[in-house]
Formats: C-alpha cells, structure tokens, sequence
C-alpha cells in the first residue's frame, strides 16, 4: 500500500472490464500488428531526434475491441526530451508559409 486513502477507490475504477477482457470471435492480434507497426515507427522517429529508449518509448495494444492503440510510456527525462522537441515542431510549424 502506498498510504492512499482511496486506494481501494482507485483500484475498482480500474477493473473495468472493457478496459482488460477479451471478447470471443475480436481478433486482436490484427490490431495489435497494426499498433506495433505505428509503435515502431514511432520508436524510431524518437531515436532519430535523440530520445533513448529508456527514457521514453511507443508500446503497441489493443483496446477491448481489438482496435490498435499505441501507448507512450517514459520516465521524466524522456517526456521532458518530447516537451522540447514538440516545442521546436511548434515553432517550426509558425514559420512555415
């Protein structure tokens, strides 16, 4: 336990069942595929602008209806390196004509 006074709250909120059970006849491995192909492009494209790995990184899933999704999971230096450079975008896409 981590000292919350609502922990027992919280974690109810999160057994919602159509946020983890699988349906019969949805096929969610072509979803994931789907979402893994985005995540590794996405992967990449962060590698490429010098954010590890470690620091932050696209996960491939599914939703409960087997639609793709891709989550970001990092630490605080990799969400501070995403801040900066969506923060460059930003400005790089201000100058655009």
């Amino acid at each position: 336990m981590d000292g919350d006074d609502d922990f027992g709250a919280e974690l109810a909120a999160s057994l919602d069942p159509d946020s983890w059970a699988w349906l019969p006849g949805v096929d969610y491995a072509a979803g994931w595929r789907v979402a893994k192909q985005a995540a590794d492009e996405l992967n990449n494209l962060l590698l490429a602008c010098g954010v590890e790995r470690p620091q932050l990184r696209a996960v491939a899933d599914t939703d409960s209806r087997g639609g793709p999704v891709v989550r970001l999971e990092g630490v605080a230096e990799g969400w501070l390196s995403l801040e900066e450079l969506l923060t460059l975008a930003t400005h790089s896409w201000r100058e655009l004509p």
